[in-house]
């Protein structure tokens, strides 16, 4: 630094000491020369590097940049991380180091798809995208899509990121690595046990054996390291980024032995398939429900599986590939229900794929009907028919082949549902008959109910109301004799369905406000807050708007604790439509106003165009017809994106007659009416 200053070797003091006098005396005389000075010190490994740098005068700055988070008590720095870049900005500065070779080259302008592709497998990591950038810019005729082919393969993607000069990207983490002690570079190996995007803190722990005291320095240090991230900050879940992992399992599998990884991966997969079944008793998801002392609540189990989904579904992938199959079955089969039932249908396929794979060629002939009858539930979760039948209707030839007669009852009732869905209302009618046969004659009434859940859809689907609603009641009584609420309120739902249909409304009603009751016992929020929207827009029907007022705000709380932006949207929109009804204007207004910016932030286009026109048409109750003007030309042009031209042409002559009269006109209020909430 004192050489950046202009000091001679010469002239150079030969102590450490007689050095910083020095450079505080320049800075010194740069200061009462009116100088401000910023020195930037890049790349420090260490606070000792920079601390004497850091100058005494106020007018001057010191920028330090490190992989380390640089703290100590006596360098009272402010930190800033820098994560990885936002994914424009990467692929902006992928692309950049392209051309700033060759600026006439076609291939980010040709293939921005690609690029961006390849700035997602750098992980936006500013020196990983650099290295991908010169690899491009050093073969011209190197097409990108080739090169993200390259970089697909994780186990060999930091390979391809290395550098001819040494400064690639594993180069990079083996110089933060290499300065870990030998304890924290156990712990960042065996994190990477964990297949699922994050760490939380008890499974840390497992994976190394340690207790939270001793285990959470280390991960500090890791953290300060930038190896590591607790996100967000306090929540006890460790992230790595995504070419950091990599890095880590390169060096978990050289110390594999040394560090007990097998054991590791054992004693995890262990515990999640024991939790995963204790959370699916407590939840009662195929069983009675559990409890007793010593057992999670129905509330914290949810909370469970909802936190480490992302690692359930990872693990069972995991397990196959490491070489424990049985462990996959184990938890992936203990996954299934709560997958179904809490409706995250595309996680459901993934792991009902992964079971079947395990079972074929290994399990009994059982074991892979019932994972081809799985497949067939998960499949039709997802709205695939078609392979839904392929896989059930194997499922089904399995059975009977081996005299599984349950099974083949089960089979039979989930083909009809399939052939009901097509509206083959007979085939489907004698399936779901031979179905009930069966499971009566073996005893299984929770079966029994599901079938007699499909044969009501059935019964619906061609007209005869009555018959469907016997059939429904006789589904909800049995769901509650055996103590299966999750099916109880489901079975609930249905029958309020067909009632409203048959024209008995305050039945109906009645049937949904039992369904919400009934699921507060054990509660999900995404759930909730689609039966009580249906509750409120019954209740409205009736007439009853305080009823209807009081489920829709306790909707919004649901789906305000989920951060679900269009959910709430939609429910402040027919809130506000309720108030607007009731001549509550201002809160109206301010609600509809919230409700249009929500929906407009989710691309639901049909939401936003009633909500702007119930915006509009409450705008000009209070006088202001400039902005209700303004809303109604919001809402025509939803509605011709939408490519409704008569609700288009509509809002336009609503807006046309409010800025071309200067006093309010009321003859268009007649062709113009808010949508029902």
């Amino acid at each position: 630094m004192l050489r950046h200053f202009g000091i001679r070797d010469a002239d150079m003091p030969e102590s450490q000491d007689g050095r910083a006098a020095l450079y505080r005396g320049l800075l010194a005389e740069a200061a009462r020369a009116g100088h401000r000075v910023l020195i930037v010190a890049d790349d420090a490994g260490e606070v000792a590097q920079v601390r004497d740098l850091v100058p005494a005068h106020p007018g001057h700055r010191l920028l330090v940049t490190s992989r380390h988070r640089l703290v100590h008590r006596d360098f009272s720095a402010r930190v800033v991380p820098l994560g990885e870049l936002a994914p424009e900005h990467a692929a902006g500065l992928l692309a950049g180091a392209v051309l700033r070779t060759w600026p006439q080259d076609p291939r980010p302008a040709a293939e921005p798809e690609a690029l961006a592709e390849v700035a997602e497998q750098c992980g936006r990591l500013p020196l990983a995208l650099t290295v991908a950038g010169a690899l491009l810019a050093g073969d011209p005729g190197l097409p990108v899509t080739e090169l993200a082919a390259q970089l697909a393969d994780a186990r060999t993607r930091l390979s391809a990121l290395d550098s001819e000069l040494d400064d690639g990207v594993r180069a990079a983490f083996d110089l933060s690595y290499g300065r870990l002690p030998a304890e924290q570079a156990r712990v960042f190996r065996l994190l990477t046990v964990n297949p699922g995007p994050d760490c939380a803190m008890p499974y840390a722990a497992l994976l190394t054996g340690e207790g939270f005291a001793d285990l959470r320095p280390k991960l500090a240090a890791l953290v300060r390291a930038s190896l590591l991230a607790e996100e967000p900050v306090g929540s006890g879940r460790w992230r790595m980024h995504d070419l950091v992992r990599l890095y880590a399992r390169e060096r978990g599998e050289e110390c594999a032995e040394q560090d007990g990884r097998e054991e590791a991966v054992d004693t995890l997969l262990g515990y999640l398939v024991i939790q995963a079944d204790l959370a699916r008793q407590v939840l009662a998801l195929d069983t009675r429900p559990v409890a007793g002392p010593g057992l999670p609540s129905m509330e914290e189990a949810r909370h469970w599986l909802d936190a480490e989904r992302a690692l359930l579904v990872a693990a069972v992938g995991f397990a196959i590939e490491s070489g424990r199959p049985e462990a996959a079955v184990e938890l992936g089969s203990r996954l299934l229900s709560y997958l179904q039932i809490y409706h995250y249908g595309q996680d459901g396929l993934v792991v009902a794929r992964r079971v079947l794979a395990a079972t074929e060629g290994r399990g009994s002939a059982e074991d892979l009907g019932g994972r081809l009858y799985d497949l067939g539930l998960a499949l039709l979760s997802v709205d695939e028919p078609a392979e839904a039948e392929r896989s059930l209707t194997r499922a089904l030839a399995v059975f009977r082949e081996n005299s599984l007669r349950m099974l083949e009852g089960k089979a039979l009732n989930q083909l009809g549902g399939v052939y009901a869905a097509a509206e083959r209302w007979a085939e489907a009618e004698q399936l779901k008959r031979e179905a009930l046969e069966i499971l009566r004659e073996e005893g299984n009434r929770h079966a029994e109910a599901t079938v007699l859940s499909g044969l009501a859809g059935i019964y619906e689907g061609t007209g005869r109301l009555d018959d469907a609603i016997a059939t429904m009641r006789q589904t909800v009584s049995l769901m509650r004799a055996l103590d299966d609420p999750h099916r109880e309120v489901s079975s609930l739902n249905s029958l309020a369905d067909v009632l409203w249909r048959a024209g008995r409304l305050d039945e109906s009603t009645a049937v949904r406000e039992q369904a919400v009751d009934t699921h507060r016992e054990f509660g999900n929020r995404k759930q909730a807050v689609g039966m009580l929207s249906a509750l409120a827009e019954s209740l409205v029907d009736l007439g009853r708007d305080q009823d209807a007022r009081q489920r829709w705000e306790e909707a919004l709380d649901a789906v305000t604790a989920e951060g679900d932006l269009y959910g709430q949207g939609e429910i402040m929109g027919n809130l506000g439509l309720l108030h607007r009804r009731a001549g509550r204007l201002d809160q109206a207004r301010e609600l509809l106003e919230r409700a249009c910016g929500l929906v407009a932030g989710t691309g639901a286009r049909r939401a936003e165009a009633a909500f702007a026109n119930g915006l509009a048409l409450t705008l000009y109750d209070l006088d202001r017809p400039s902005e209700a003007a303004d809303a109604f030309e919001r809402a025509a042009a939803l509605h011709a994106g939408l490519g409704d031209a008569e609700q288009e042409a509509v809002a336009r002559a609503a807006a046309t007659d409010l800025r071309g009269r200067a006093a309010r006109p009321r003859r268009w209020r007649g062709r113009q009416s808010p949508p029902p909430p």
